[in-house]
């Protein structure tokens, strides 16, 4: 019969607790329903914590937890490598066993590495449901924090991901064009023009391909899409060497569950570059923060 080592005992004996607690009390009773939600990793920023092992059992005392649970939690919270396996979904055996989730919280507590709200290579990615044309479609909007000069933060949109671009048809205004002989007028035409209130896409080549990212933005200034609703999101995060690892909401009613790790993969830097741009559909850098300001 195999082993369990220390780390997967205890984590299994407080994953086990909910279980115990809760057929024996049920979910009426309301130390058990305080225990289940206090476990619970609430906010994105309370998982950062617990990554870095920074969150401590302290945080617990004033919560009225149960005395066994609350023993121990002060174990789990003394060992970095520990807290962090507790942060994987432990509903995916697969995940939880996987060699490479074990390699990468050994990487995490040797290199010390922390996570901060202010990284440049973590993303959100939000699946939307969007309507073009009375017709419904979902869209992958990726988003990163990008930080300002006097230290002020926003979440921008940085990538699109591909959609029906047929439901793109600019309409051109035969109106207003520019001549042939616009270059002997050093383009005038075209600031005139633009001055007239006319729409840059008047003047685009028959058959150019904007990326998703510029289409999706003029087909929802245009009123052509309207977004409907947010269904999920997810976070990609790349701050790790050599890997890359997501994060998503679980709702349960079990200890571990909130913002959990839901998948990790090797990825080496050059790796992490491809993945941008291909999965996250980030082509290129943010505009530089002063072209924002008023």
């Amino acid at each position: 019969m195999k082993i369990l080592n220390l780390y997967k005992y205890i984590l299994l004996v407080i994953c086990g607790l909910q279980s115990v607690t809760l057929a024996a009390q049920g979910l009426d009773d309301d130390r058990a329903i305080n225990n289940v939600l206090t476990m619970r990793v609430k906010m994105l920023d309370e998982f950062f914590q617990r990554f870095n092992g920074k969150y401590t059992v302290h945080a617990f005392l004033q919560e009225n937890l149960d005395s066994v649970l609350l023993e121990k939690m002060a174990t789990v919270m003394k060992d970095r490598e520990m807290m962090i396996q507790f942060l994987v979904n432990q509903r995916n055996e697969k995940l939880v066993e996987s060699p490479v989730v074990k390699e990468f919280v050994k990487q995490v507590v040797k290199d010390s590495t922390l996570l901060s709200f202010y990284d440049p290579d973590w993303y959100a990615v939000i699946t939307c449901k969007i309507k073009i044309k009375g017709k419904e479609e979902r869209v992958n909007l990726t988003l990163k924090v990008q930080q300002g000069e006097q230290g002020d933060s926003r979440w921008v949109i940085v990538g699109c991901s591909p959609f029906n671009e047929k439901a793109f048809t600019p309409k051109v205004d035969s109106l207003f064009f520019i001549g042939p002989a616009n270059n002997e007028l050093n383009f005038m035409e075209l600031s005139s023009n633009m001055v007239a209130d006319t729409s840059l896409v008047t003047y685009w080549a028959k058959g150019i391909q904007p990326d998703y990212l510029t289409l999706f933005s003029w087909l929802t200034y245009s009123g052509t899409a309207e977004l409907q609703k947010i269904e999920s999101i997810k976070y990609y995060c790349l701050q790790v060497k050599n890997y890359m690892f997501t994060i998503e909401f679980f709702n349960r009613a079990e200890y571990n569950s909130g913002w959990l790790i839901s998948s990790v993969q090797k990825m080496n830097s050059e790796q992490k570059v491809a993945f941008r741009k291909e999965s996250l559909f980030v082509k290129g850098e943010v505009l530089q923060w002063k072209l924002f300001q008023r």
